[in-house]
């Protein structure tokens, strides 16, 4: 039987549009998505045995908060919780100016991990 990790969350990042830095280069500091159809040998997205966690960037034109980034998906045959803690350090030093961001992780019959921006 197979073990699953379940993710869902958000990143919402400050910042002034192409000064700061491009929603290419958010996307670029995320790295590829890799899908059971669509593999990728070099992620560095958490990855189960059917693919990465997937995110999406989405930007609004006004106010500093800039963009927002949800991120989900269920991992398969991954269970490596300070892994995926220590991704979402290493993601939100990259990206710089958070907003807020919150990151939620649940792996089969064990208790749900809630990550935040404060405690990275």
């Amino acid at each position: 039987m197979s073990i699953w990790t379940h993710v869902v969350g958000n990143i919402r990042v400050d910042g002034i549009p192409n000064v700061n830095c491009s929603v290419d280069d958010i996307k670029a500091k995320l790295g590829k998505i890799c899908t059971f159809e669509h593999w990728e040998d070099d992620v560095k997205l958490p990855c189960g045995s059917e693919g990465s966690l997937q995110y999406d960037v989405i930007e609004y034109d006004y106010g500093m908060p800039w963009i927002t980034i949800p991120i989900w998906g269920d991992l398969r045959d991954f269970n490596d919780t300070e892994m995926i803690k220590s991704w979402w350090r290493n993601t939100l030093k990259d990206i710089g100016i958070i907003r807020d961001a919150v990151l939620l992780l649940y792996i089969d019959r064990n208790t749900p991990v809630v990550l935040t921006h404060n405690n990275i």
